[in-house]
C-alpha cells in the first residue's frame, strides 16, 4: 500500500536537545543527580496532567519552583537554562514542507497546554503552512502510546492507518503505532532521518 501521509513527533525528533550543558549546570547548582532536571520537569504529576490537558503548563513550573524553593526570577532563569540546548532541525523542516502537496504532513506530539502557541512564537511552526496538521495531546485529551490517538490521527488525515509513515523517538510510541499497521521509523540520535524517510517513500 502506498504511503499517503508522513507524520513526525516534535520533541526528540524535530526539536532536539543537542546541548545538555544548561541542564548539567542546573543539576550542579541545585545538587540534582545526572538527568535530575529532566525528571523534575517532565516526570512530575503536573507535567503528566498537562500533557492530557488537565492542568495548565504553568503548574509544571510552579512545581519546579516549589521543589527547589526558587524565587520568581530564579525560576525564569531555570527555564531559560533548561531549554537553552534545544535546536530545531531546520533541514528536516524544509524537507517536510517540500513533501506537500504530494503527501499529507502532520506533527503528532505529547505536549503540555499552550504548546501550539510556543511552536508558532518560538519556532515559526504553523498548521496549514509548515505542515497540514498539528495534533497535540493536551488538546486531544489523550497521549501516545494510547492506540486511540493514532485512530484520531488517521481520521484527521482522512487516510487508512497503513497509509501512514510515523516517526518517533520513543520505542513505546513506535510499537503502539506498528501494532495498528502504521509504517514507522524509530528515530535515534545520529540517524540520517531524511534519507530513512526517502527510502520508505520510494
Amino acid at each position: 500500500m502506498m504511503i499517503n501521509a508522513v507524520i513526525l513527533d516534535i520533541g526528540g525528533v524535530l526539536l532536539r536537545t543537542e546541548d545538555h550543558t544548561g541542564r548539567q549546570k542546573i543539576e550542579h547548582q541545585y545538587h540534582l543527580p545526572p538527568g535530575g532536571s529532566e525528571k523534575l520537569v517532565f516526570e512530575s504529576a503536573q507535567a503528566k496532567a498537562s500533557t492530557v490537558g488537565k492542568m495548565e503548563s504553568q503548574a509544571v513550573w510552579d512545581n519546579v519552583g516549589n521543589q527547589l524553593s526558587l524565587s520568581k526570577e530564579d525560576l525564569e532563569a531555570f527555564k531559560l537554562r533548561f531549554w537553552s540546548g534545544d535546536r530545531l532541525d531546520q533541514q528536516l523542516i524544509e524537507f517536510i514542507k517540500n513533501l506537500r502537496p504530494k503527501y499529507t504532513t502532520a506533527l503528532l506530539s505529547n505536549a503540555w497546554m499552550d504548546f501550539r502557541k510556543v511552536l508558532y512564537s518560538d519556532y515559526g511552526i504553523e498548521e496549514g503552512k509548515t505542515v497540514d496538521h498539528i495534533l497535540i495531546s493536551s488538546e486531544l485529551g489523550i497521549a501516545k502510546p494510547d492506540p486511540e490517538i493514532y485512530q484520531i490521527l488517521a481520521h484527521k488525515l482522512n487516510c487508512n492507518l497503513h497509509q501512514i509513515l510515523f516517526v518517533d523517538d520513543f520505542i513505546e510510541n513506535v510499537e503502539a503505532a506498528q501494532d495498528l499497521g502504521i509504517l514507522t521509523i524509530h528515530y535515534q540520535k545520529g540517524m540520517d532521518l531524511i534519507n530513512e524517510i526517502k527510502l520508505r517513500l520510494n
